[in-house]
């Protein structure tokens, strides 16, 4: 008996073609979104800062949020793994990272690379960076704020850096209270490595921003206060108003017993927002909550910085 050949009709081979279209549109959409998430995990302006003997921070941008670590080490193995700074226990996804290397050794070469995402940065050698010496700290007051929204609620996650002409920067991410701390003992030459001292007369720039709004402002060093008044990101920073100093009528309202009424005690209203409060003291006009009622009694004692 004769085998029959079956010829596949039009239908079959427009079915079997349109099936290998489908496949291959599949297959290079994928490609195509793969290739652009990736794009958005590339770290953006990487950048040291916080160098002293036994640490350094580097950070940087994403185009969208991500979890970011650095691996590092004395040798190129790159052994070591340091995460955000504000990834204690569980790793958060971030678009402005922050990671500190911490409990290195001075005077060494260490090498290292930011993982972003999928990204590994860069994808050829690792980055280097050489620990300065132990050297004598400033007795410098550290730099400390806090930034708010238009709102007047605390933002979260704003990067802020300070860049002081030949020296490294330095770089702290703002709380969830909005507050931040730029400590001044260890600010390190760019090219000699050792600390700068800041007892002669210079401008730094102060600069904070999120993935949308920025401010900046000229600080003058040595600081005069420390202490700068609630910064609204996105608007001026005007150093040039006092901040208040508490009256016997006003003692009240200095939360954290510094003596002035500034944005510290902002900072821990903001902290105990909510009913029930942990610290009775932050409910200012005594209504059982603490909200933007007691918020406005304290902005009223300190100096505001609007936006543009």
């Amino acid at each position: 008996m004769k085998s029959e050949i079956r010829i596949p009709t039009l239908l079959g081979l427009g079915v079997l073609l349109s099936g290998m279209i489908v496949g291959v549109l599949l297959i290079t959409s994928r490609q195509i979104f793969t290739s652009q998430a990736s794009k958005s995990y590339i770290p953006q302006i990487v950048t040291l800062a916080n160098i002293s003997a036994n640490s350094f921070s580097v950070y940087w941008q994403t185009d969208q949020p991500t979890i970011g670590f650095v691996q590092a080490g004395p040798t190129t193995q790159l052994n070591l793994t340091f995460t955000d700074t504000r990834d204690a226990q569980v790793p958060g996804e971030h678009q402005l990272h922050l990671v500190t290397l911490k409990n290195l050794t001075p005077n060494t070469t260490y090498y290292y690379k930011i993982s972003s995402g999928s990204i590994i940065y860069p994808e050829g050698q690792p980055l280097s960076f050489t620990t300065p010496a132990e050297t004598v700290s400033n007795d410098q007051q550290p730099l400390v704020g806090t930034v708010l929204d238009s709102t007047m609620q605390p933002v979260t996650e704003a990067l802020v850096t300070l860049e002081i002409p030949g020296a490294h920067p330095l770089a702290a991410v703002t709380k969830i209270a909005g507050n931040f701390i730029l400590p001044l003992t260890d600010v390190r030459h760019k090219e000699t490595g050792e600390n700068m001292s800041l007892d002669k007369l210079i401008n730094a720039k102060l600069t904070i921003f999120d993935t949308i709004k920025t401010s900046n402002t000229t600080i003058p060093l040595p600081l005069v206060n420390s202490i700068l008044p609630p910064v609204i990101l996105g608007g001026e920073i005007n150093l040039n108003v006092p901040v208040a100093s508490p009256s016997a009528a006003t003692s009240i309202y200095d939360l954290n017993g510094d003596g002035v009424i500034n944005s510290l005690d902002l900072s821990i209203i903001l902290k105990n927002a909510g009913k029930n409060p942990q610290d009775r003291r932050t409910d200012l006009n005594r209504d059982g909550i603490v909200d933007e009622k007691d918020i406005e009694i304290i902005n009223k004692l300190i100096p505001q910085v609007r936006p543009k």
